[in-house]
């Protein structure tokens, strides 16, 4: 895949997900959103770096100390330096959670089957049904919804209806003609009958009525089903990326 291309992923996917805080700092964008998901609480390496790498390091460290969070290096392999990568070793970090992007040229998709929808929802309802659907407290997902509503792309919150029961939802962020896939959920009492792929048409169909003709997403390394499930439906490994965390006592 061509650099060009992977570069308009990685900016993508970081717009389409979003921190509440952020900023520039030497080529890197440090964001913070009060702990909720490594993605928007994670140093994002992006261009070379001016300043000494262990000077840098340090000062990272120091913006999450005062935010009250640990400082967590998201690397991707394309942009990734060999010398950043040592000095992180030589700093105490230690890599986990590789995570693949994933992505497929976007063709016509079938309609959903007759008896289940797609609807398009506001804010407020799809954190609801996210909640309804996950068993939890709409609180739970306050800082979800500052990181939803800070989003500038365009985008659809969506749930899947099928015989009057919500059933899933899923998001799409669109940005040129890349389409994301976020937050893809399924009832625990309706998984393994297609739901999830079904939540995936229906954003697909809204994407190419947008103008979108590559489609996105990123899956956990060690979620074997969901990388087979989504290598079935076309989808090609782009690249991978890892976080880094300092190693604790007993580590």
């Amino acid at each position: 895949m061509d650099e060009e291309l992977l570069m308009r992923l990685e900016d993508a996917a970081l717009n389409a997900w979003p921190a509440p805080r952020q900023m520039i700092f030497d080529g890197w964008l440090l964001r913070f959103a009060e702990g909720f998901t490594k993605r928007s609480n994670s140093v994002n390496v992006r261009y070379e770096s001016k300043l000494p790498l262990t000077e840098k390091i340090r000062a990272c460290e120091g913006f999450y100390r005062r935010a009250g969070l640990p400082v967590i290096f998201r690397l991707p392999d394309p942009f990734s330096s060999q010398a950043l990568l040592e000095a992180l070793d030589k700093a105490g970090f230690q890599t986990f959670d590789p995570t693949f992007v994933l992505g497929e040229v976007i063709g016509k998709h079938a309609a959903l089957p007759e008896g289940v929808r797609g609807v398009e929802m506001n804010v407020g309802d799809w954190i609801a049904l996210r909640a309804d659907l996950t068993g939890t407290s709409v609180e739970h997902w306050n800082v979800h919804r500052q990181i939803l509503e800070v989003i500038q792309p365009e985008k659809v919150l969506l749930g899947l209806y099928a015989g009057g029961e919500s059933v899933a939802c899923g998001m799409g962020v669109i940005e040129g003609d890349l389409l994301g896939y976020f937050s893809i959920y399924v009832c625990e009492d309706f998984r393994r009958r297609g739901y999830g792929q079904m939540t995936m048409t229906a954003l697909a169909n809204w994407g190419l009525a947008h103008g979108a003709g590559y489609g996105y997403l990123q899956v956990e390394g060690d979620n074997e089903p969901a990388l087979a499930m989504y290598q079935k439906m076309g989808f090609d490994v782009c690249y991978r990326y890892v976080y880094s965390k300092k190693k604790v006592n007993g580590e």
